[in-house]
């Protein structure tokens, strides 16, 4: 009896340990459904747009009511923009996201915000009336600038025949060149910043002064680096691509040796300089400890998800690779002066698409790129301008770009950091508040 003794020890500790061990699963499959890295991950529960489904509601008033009148714009020789946004919309052959994303962008913004911003949204067609919204009085009125492509015959003619063409290879071209359309409106207005925004994308309330916030900040870091600019701020990313990465496996590997090796050395020092441990950590509580319970955890721990157990934190952070992918970027006028309009211009006839084209453009030049982390835009577009995706009523497809924490928004703590935001500007300029309050 006395012999078996220790061994019942050793059994009814590993008991113990297993409860806990199915606890702590329990508890990471109720936390970590929504990261798509996750063995807990259940995309039915994690692809629901409540967030998004929020502020769509709130997007389509405000487009109803911009309908009906004028809402507050970009004033003409009033004051440069700090933001001009550029839109690029083609048809999705009877569908259209294009009034959900714009009323996104610009409810909730102040008149004193919406003031500093240049809207461009550009119907990416030779024929415009192709288009679902051409002509609408919402889009009429809420739109500072309604470009069409340039008039020149050459342009017109590759344009067309891009469009008759119609396959991956002639989108991507033909991006570059609607990209060339808007960046090059943007310029003319000289804002200090141009954001690109795809046309099916959701902005959360008070992504304005969230982004000035991380265009300061990556500025900030950007000097502390030495670099005299970076290329662009990310204000979306591909939360899939962020995971148990294959290519740093060894690192994976390296760590959980270390944490093993760490543990033994710990638990043979403590029976060692103790005593009284000696008889406690005997070699099969050891083995059963470092051989087993640990490795559990580890494996615990990796099937949780990346995201979940090692989420990134708040802020402005590199993202040199893994950021996919154009739904929002903000890029300094510089950048598109003296880099992009010129690429874009001179690369038409490239086959790669504008985001894949811009990173190895980027990775060949070691431009710095920065992502803001919670993202500020969601991806709600399913259903693809070049024929991909058949999303006609809301449901998502499994392999589209897409944010699964941008859902656990609360708006209701969104409006007043956006409230308290807008008051603060105008306590610290009452001069351009009363301007804006005349102007109304």
């Amino acid at each position: 009896m006395l012999a078996t003794t220790p061994n019942r020890g050793v059994v009814s500790f590993f008991l113990s340990f297993l409860l806990c061990y199915a606890i702590i699963a329990l508890y990471l499959r109720s936390k970590c459904y929504r990261d798509p890295s996750s063995f807990f991950f259940r995309p039915e529960s994690a692809r629901v747009l409540t967030y998004s489904s929020f502020r769509k509601a709130q997007a389509r008033k405000y487009a109803d009511l911009a309908t009906l009148h004028t809402p507050t714009k970009w004033v003409a020789n009033s004051t440069v923009p700090e933001l001009c946004i550029g839109i690029a919309s083609v048809s999705r052959h009877g569908f259209s996201y294009l009034k959900e994303t714009l009323g996104s962008v610009l409810d909730g913004l102040d008149d004193l915000e919406r003031q500093r911003i240049y809207v461009v949204v550009f119907l990416a067609h030779t024929d415009q009336s192709q288009h679902e919204d051409f002509n609408q009085p919402w889009l009429i009125n809420m739109a500072d600038n309604l470009p069409t492509y340039p008039d020149d015959v050459e342009t017109s003619d590759l344009v067309r025949q891009l469009e008759i063409s119609g396959d991956y290879e002639a989108h991507a071209r033909k991006q570059k060149i609607d990209y060339t359309v808007l960046l090059g409106e943007c310029t003319r207005v000289a804002a200090k910043y141009i954001m690109t925004l795809e046309d099916d994308v959701i902005a959360l309330d008070g992504w304005y002064h969230r982004a000035l916030g991380a265009l300061h900040t990556a500025a900030r870091k950007t000097q502390e680096l030495g670099r005299d600019g970076f290329l662009y701020l990310r204000v979306f990313y591909d939360g899939r691509l962020l995971g148990w990465n294959s290519e740093e496996w060894p690192l994976y590997v390296e760590s959980s040796i270390a944490i093993l090796i760490a543990e033994v050395l710990i638990l043979m020092t403590l029976r060692w300089r103790i005593v009284m441990l000696r008889k406690t950590l005997t070699s099969s509580v050891l083995f059963l400890l470092c051989g087993v319970c640990t490795p559990m955890l580890i494996g615990l721990f990796f099937a949780a998800g990346r995201n979940c157990m090692l989420p990134k934190e708040p802020g402005v952070h590199l993202m040199q690779k893994y950021g996919c992918c154009a739904q929002g970027l903000i890029f300094p006028q510089r950048q598109v002066l003296d880099h992009l309009l010129p690429l874009y211009r001179e690369t038409h006839d490239s086959h790669a698409a504008v985001d894949t084209f811009l990173e190895d453009w980027a990775n060949n030049h070691n431009s710095l790129r920065w992502a803001v982390t919670p993202v500020l835009i969601q991806h709600v577009g399913g259903k693809s301008s070049h024929g991909a995706g058949d999303q006609e009523l809301g449901s998502l497809t499994d392999d589209m770009p897409f944010d699964y924490s941008f859902e656990m928004n609360d708006p209701i703590k969104l409006a007043k950091e956006h409230q308290a935001w807008v008051a603060e500007m105008s306590r610290q300029n009452p001069a351009i508040a009363s301007k804006s309050m005349l102007s109304i």
